[in-house]
């Protein structure tokens, strides 16, 4: 076992793991052959094959769950957006409708008027020449109302005249019209049920709606 490895250049090779002359892989000193002898793995010439590359995870389903609570993200502040836009529009409207009820000849504000002249309520205009009765039956009753419509849309008038004594209604008369064009006019329709009052201190009318 004195032999030199020979791999295969002149002179000694240097230390390293060589195949001695009994074909075992044996550790060459560089002068001799030592006990040390490799049991496994290549041989150090031999070329160690490159490390595997990591397996890559596969994102799919997270992407999914992204764009999906992106989409529901989405949606809540689109709903979110809606009610509020819902929300500004009903509370406009409200507040419309209140200023609405409480201007002269609202619902929640009568308007005082004087029997055969001329008054008008929310852009319907009521010409004079109309009178206050009884019907046969002794009904408060009115008659040859005539009106209007002087709004920017086609609409009906619907109201209540009432014979006030004090803070008491003592009669009530109700009045309706068709649909009337804008520019267009036509007399109400007027039906009481109260016997007429043997005493009031005025008239009123209001929008029953």
């Amino acid at each position: 076992m004195s032999d030199t490895p020979n791999p295969g250049n002149t002179g000694s090779p240097g230390p390293g793991y060589y195949r001695d002359p009994s074909g075992v892989m044996r550790w060459w000193d560089g002068a001799r052959w030592t006990d040390s002898v490799q049991n496994s793995g290549p041989s150090p010439s031999a070329p160690q094959p490159p490390p595997s590359r990591p397996r890559e995870k596969s994102h799919t389903l997270r992407n999914v769950l992204l764009a999906l609570i992106a989409v529901f993200v989405l949606a809540i502040g689109g709903c979110v957006a809606l009610l509020a836009f819902a929300g500004n529009e009903v509370n406009e409207a409200i507040e419309s409708a209140e200023v609405d009820d409480a201007a002269p000849g609202g619902p929640d504000n009568p308007l005082t008027i004087a029997e055969g002249q001329p008054f008008e309520v929310s852009g319907f205009q009521y010409a004079p020449g109309w009178s206050v009765t009884q019907d046969t039956l002794g009904n408060a009753q009115v008659e040859g109302l005539r009106v209007t419509n002087a709004r920017d849309e086609t609409d009906s008038a619907i109201v209540e005249i009432k014979f006030m004594n004090g803070s008491e209604v003592v009669a009530l008369v109700n009045c309706t019209t068709e649909q009337i064009q804008v520019g267009q006019t036509t007399s109400l329709n007027c039906f009481g049920a109260d016997d007429f009052p043997a005493t009031y201190d005025r008239i009123t009318i209001n929008d029953a709606f």
